[in-house]
This record gives C-alpha cells, structure tokens and sequence, in this order.
C-alpha cells in the first residue's frame, strides 16, 4: 500500500496545476514523510555521499588548469565554430597546397584553436556551451585523425579514398575479428606485376574528392558498409516511417523532460535508494531519447534531401535495441549509440590493436595467450578512456566540474566490457549460454531476470558517478520548459 501511496502521489504531483516551487517543496516534504525514508537501507543514497571516493572522484578542485572562461555572445560563439569546421573541411578538399606536410602546418593552429576554444570562452546558454564543446572535440579528434594519424600510418578510414565505402575493411568494433590484420588495412602502392588493389601515395592522402566529402558528412550517424548480416533482414523506411519514428522520439523527449523538470539537485539528494533508481532510469531515457531523437531525425533530413529511402542495416540507432533491456555491459554499450563508435575505432581501437600486433607479439610477452588477451583488452579499453576524456573535457569545459568522476565512469565500463567477453569465453559462460538455448521458456524468464538484476546493480553502483556533474548543473533545467509544461504546469 505504501508503494502505491507513493506512485499515486508522485503522479498527481506531476500533472497537477501547481507552480514549479510549489511542486517541489510538496514532493521534498512527501519524501521526508514517506515510511520508506524510516527503514536505514533506504534511508538515504549513502554509498555515494558517504564514501571517500565519491567525493574523491566528484569534489571540484580548488585551482584550475585553465582561467575562469569569458562569456561571449551565442552568435559570435557559433560563427568562430563554423569558421574552424568549414577551414578545417574545405582544406581537405582544396587543391591546394599539394604536400600533406603544408597542410598539416596550416590545419595544426585552427586545430588547436578549435579545441581550446571550449575552455576559454562560454556562452550565456549553457546548454548551447555543452552541445558545441561535444561538435568542438567530436570534430577536432577526428581531424587529428584524418590529418596527422592517418597519414602517420599509411592506413585510411572505412572509406576508400577514391570514395567508395570499403567493402571488407568496414570499421566497426563488430566488424573486426580475429582475422583482421595490418596487412588487410596498409596502403601500398601498387608495384608493376602485381595484383594489388588500389591505393594511394601518402602525398595524396589529404587530396579529398566531393564524394568522399559528402560520405564524410553523415559519418557519424550512418554505416557506410556493403557487409550485410545475412541473418538479420534489411528494413528500408520512407520518409513518411522516420517522419512518424522522429515525431515518436521527440514527443517521448518533450514529455520525459516535462516530468523531470521540477525537481532540483537537492531534490534528487534528498531521495531514497528506491527512488533515486527510479529517477536514474528517467535520466538514462531523457539521454538515450534525445540522443536517437536526434539520429532519427537526421535520417529524416537525409531522405528528404538525397530522395532516397534508409537501408536500416547503414543507420543501426534505427534498430539498435533498447539499452535498458541488455543483460551484459558488453550487450548495453553495442545498443547505447554510435555517433562516436566510428570515431573511437578508427583513432583509438586500430591503432592500438596494431601496435599490439608489432609490438606486444607472443615472443615479447610470454605465450599466445596472454599476447591473445593483451591484443583483445588493450583496444577496448582506449575506446572507453576516448570516450572518458571527451567527457571529463566536456564537463571541465563548461561548469569546471571534477574530470575524474567521467574518467573513472567510462574505464570502470570498459573493464567490465573486457570481463565480460571473457566470463562469455570461460566455461561457465558456455554452461550458462547452453542452459539459455536448449532451456524451457521458464528458465529463460529466470536467466534473464538475473541478467537484467545484475545489470540493474552495475548501474545504481557506477552510473551516479557519472551523473554526479550533470546533477549539480541541473542540465535538464538548461534545456528550457516543454510544450507540456506550459499547458498543464502553470
């Protein structure tokens, strides 16, 4: 009865006609009265506010690496962000200078302003701050890439330069196996009397064409492979499908930040564990909402503009299945997203999967095993540190908030990735993949149950690690009121 006294009320609150402030207090003081704040497990969220990592990992530091950021007009900031992208793009594609070395010389300082920028100068939106420091870094990593690693390594992206999507050399962590090696990705040039497919002199390698431009463009959001999984069927949607999947998502959106809007930092740390879960999860589908909303409607304006229809097997958010129903880590963060996965592969799993080839051979390490388990975790895990500077940059960047609560978060997740492949390959792993495929319905529904338990564990122990910076700066608040809250909540 407690429980439905609660959700009753919590769903009053929500669409009632009370004022922002009103709401709030109303739900701090039904959270202080709740019989469920008495019991001392779920007195409060105390492993995080109560352990020295945590504020170890969260506190602010009191000296800062960088000045305090200068506050520049929204407009201004967006014209010098423009002006570094457009630069830093039509370089590659000019004809001019011919030598890669005077176009690294010319890209390095618009480079190096574009990621600095973030760190000197804000914007009175915060929220527009935080989106363009993401573009800054997403956009200056992969410049790094294309115009100083790439052609360091003689080995291109997943497309060909000619402009073509390369057919067995898609990049994906999915897409890489066992089998692939350096001499399936190096550039060689091709010597008379052989059969070598073709390739280009490293002078040439920053000589874009416009069709490698254009498949540039919609590379963070959409596959460019011709690797079909023969066993998943192709679903190709019209403009009227995604007009309809985009309209879904972005209602879903409108609506999830009308009903976390009211609550305050101090709300959420005046929870109880069971509702602190509950407001975890409304977190975790504000993100993965916003973030699909934005991959749907980007496929939408794709069709709209080429005519064409969308093969589902090139735009996997398409498909991807809901990350809240995975029951490893490994599943989870193959279904969270993949703006990034492309970007993280080729600066960060390739290059470190090669050097673990040259360098980290069985002869240097002691037995093919253990060369076999440094080449498979060493990548994985600069995926994940990649994608954990991005964020420590991006909340320094913006509210000068702890770095190490985002670096510790993403490591954290790739290691349990690492020990999941390998708990998967041991064989208690098989033992329990059996029992799941030749079992009866009912222990399936158990298997899974424990899966989605132990899942639920690793969130609630890791993810208000994660969450701590966004908490603080209230980021949803930044978005503004919904739709909604202007009809029922005034």
């Amino acid at each position: 009865m407690a429980s439905v006294s609660f959700l009753s009320s919590l769903f009053k609150q929500v669409f009632s006609n009370e004022t922002l402030n009103t709401k709030a207090s109303s739900f701090s003081s039904h959270v202080a009265k709740h019989p469920w704040t008495k019991i001392r497990p779920f007195s409060s969220w105390t492993w995080t506010s109560d352990t020295k990592l945590f504020a170890l990992l969260t506190t602010k530091s009191s000296t800062h690496l960088f000045p305090p950021p200068k506050s520049v007009p929204d407009g201004y900031y967006l014209g010098l962000s423009i002006f570094y992208v457009i630069s830093l793009y039509g370089l590659l594609i000019s004809p001019y200078p011919r030598t890669t070395r005077t176009k690294q010389i010319i890209a390095f300082p618009i480079l190096f302003a574009m990621v600095l920028q973030p760190l000197f100068f804000n914007c009175p939106t915060p929220f527009f701050h935080m989106v363009m420091s993401v573009i800054g870094f997403a956009v200056g990593t992969r410049m790094v890439d294309l115009y100083f690693v790439q052609p360091w390594t003689g080995i291109p992206s997943r497309y060909s330069l000619e402009g073509t999507p390369m057919d067995a050399d898609a990049r994906s962590k999915k897409d890489l196996d066992s089998d692939d090696n350096e001499n399936q990705d190096r550039i060689t040039v091709k010597q008379p009397g052989h059969h070598h497919q073709p390739s280009i002199r490293k002078e040439e390698f920053l000589m874009w064409d416009k069709k490698r431009f254009r498949l540039e463009m919609w590379a963070p959001l959409r596959r460019f492979s011709v690797r079909k999984d023969p066993t998943v069927p192709s679903q190709i949607m019209d403009k009227k499908q995604l007009f309809l999947l985009s309209f879904g998502y972005n209602a879903l959106f409108v609506f999830v930040l009308f009903a976390i809007y009211p609550y305050s930092y101090e709300d959420l740390q005046r929870m109880d564990l069971i509702q602190h879960a509950f407001a975890m999860v409304g977190f975790g589908i504000f993100i993965f909402v916003q973030i699909v909303g934005l991959c749907v409607t980007t496929a939408l304006i794709y069709s709209m503009v080429t005519g064409c229809p969308v093969d589902t097997s090139e735009w996997q958010m398409l498909r991807n299945k809901l990350p809240c129903f995975a029951l490893t880590p490994a599943e989870f963060w193959l279904n969270w997203q993949t703006i990034f996965r492309y970007l993280w592969v080729d600066l960060g799993f390739l290059p470190v999967r090669r050097l673990c080839d040259q360098h980290l051979g069985p002869h240097r390490v002691g037995g093919v095993r253990f060369a076999k388990m440094i080449r498979e975790t060493l990548p994985v895990l600069m995926v994940f540190t990649l994608s954990g500077i991005m964020h420590a940059y991006i909340v320094y960047a913006v509210w000068r908030e702890s770095v190490w609560s985002q670096l510790f978060y993403f490591i954290t997740q790739g290691v349990a990735v690492v020990l999941t492949k390998a708990v998967e390959r041991s064989w208690f792993g098989i033992m329990i993949h059996r029992t799941f495929i030749k079992g009866s319905r009912p222990v399936r529904w158990v298997l899974q149950c424990l899966g989605l338990l132990m899942m639920g564990i690793f969130h609630m122990i890791t993810l208000p690690i994660f969450m701590e910076p966004y908490k603080k700066s209230e980021m949803w608040k930044e978005l503004g009121r919904s739709i909604l809250w202007w009809i029922f909540g005034n």
